[in-house]
């Protein structure tokens, strides 16, 4: 199924072409086009994370801060 894919993206032609040389049902290639991209979500690792020394200041600093998507931190303190 996976291979089939592959050799389709790198064949150039359409997906109906593609389906009709090799005598597959479109609407099955269709599914298998589905379940190999949701094969191919990267995965997001590991983010850095940075741990600053404690600056002397009276005011409540973070000892860990950490950036999710979205703009979103989370502060340890």
């Amino acid at each position: 199924m996976q291979q089939m894919v592959e050799e389709w993206h790198q064949s150039g032609i359409n997906q109906r072409q593609f389906c009709e040389k090799n005598r597959i049902k479109l609407s099955t290639f269709g599914y298998w086009i589905q379940k190999y991209n949701q094969t191919k979500i990267p995965d997001p690792g590991f983010a850095s994370l940075r741990i600053s020394p404690e600056p002397v200041n009276t005011l409540p600093v973070p000892k860990m801060e950490i950036e999710l998507s979205g703009g979103v931190f989370v502060r340890i303190y």
